[in-house]
């Protein structure tokens, strides 16, 4: 898969059943696991088992089955080790999950890509509240955003890391980027540098950096909240996540 990044691809559904293939096509396979699937999401427990089809040993094998027959031991080891599909691989096969993966420390698996597609979930939008006025700011938004940050629950397989938020740590890098400031998320020295979010802040093919001018796709959605047409009308309003 490594040296396939840049293979253009084509998917479709053998299921008429279903809906067509979530993410525009032909296409290729770094497109794919960059932007339209969520790498980054808890592996899914269901999954597990026939993934373990095309483990490279036995002892992955029988690994793979066990979290996924037994909820205690995947609920301890994966959900609250907030293990992404990618490490739980690793850790089936016997790699060191404390370094960054290459292709020379990672045991290759030889999983068809169209189970690796419908086994994780689309990347899905994230939605931040507009914290500026139109009357203030009427050409531009201002968004409140906080950044996702967490430790895991180590347990006898997983060590301890770090577990980051995809859109709000990306947020969080372009700052750093457009301000010239340091990147303390990207310290190469950091001891956990395995886990730690790297991100391609120039989109792709430079997409996102027009003469060092950045730019993100956005969306802006139409807000169902409305007032009382009754300036007189009682209201309660709460603030979902927010401290008073």
């Amino acid at each position: 898969m490594y040296t396939k990044r840049e293979t253009v691809i084509g998917i479709e559904s053998l299921d008429p059943a279903l809906a067509k293939v979530p993410f525009p096509v032909p296409t290729t396979y770094g497109t794919v696991l960059r932007h339209y699937i969520d790498i980054s999401a808890v592996a899914g427990r269901q999954i597990l088992g026939p993934l373990s089809k095309y483990a490279p040993t036995p002892d992955a094998e029988a690994f793979l089955k066990n979290l996924n027959t037994n909820k205690e031991v995947y609920s301890r080891v994966v959900a609250d080790g907030c293990l992404k599909l990618g490490e739980v691989l690793q850790l089936a096969a016997g790699n060191n999950t404390s370094v960054v993966p290459t292709p020379d420390n990672t045991t290759a698996w030889d999983i068809p890509f169209d189970l690796i597609v419908s086994a994780i979930p689309r990347l899905q939008p994230r939605y931040y509240s507009i914290s500026s006025s139109p009357k203030s700011h009427p050409n531009a938004v201002h968004i409140t955003c906080v950044i996702l940050k967490y430790q895991n629950i180590p347990s006898d397989n997983v060590r301890q890391k770090w577990c980051y938020g995809v859109s709000s740590n990306f947020v969080l890098n372009l700052k750093y980027v457009v301000n010239g400031e340091a990147i303390p998320l990207l310290d190469e020295h950091d001891v956990q540098s395995a886990s730690l979010p790297r991100y391609c802040i120039d989109g792709p093919r430079g997409a996102y950096n027009i003469e060092s001018v950045y730019k993100v796709p956005i969306h802006v959605r139409r807000s169902t909240f409305r007032l009382p047409t009754n300036p007189k009308s009682p209201v309660i309003m709460v603030g979902p996540g927010t401290v008073s």
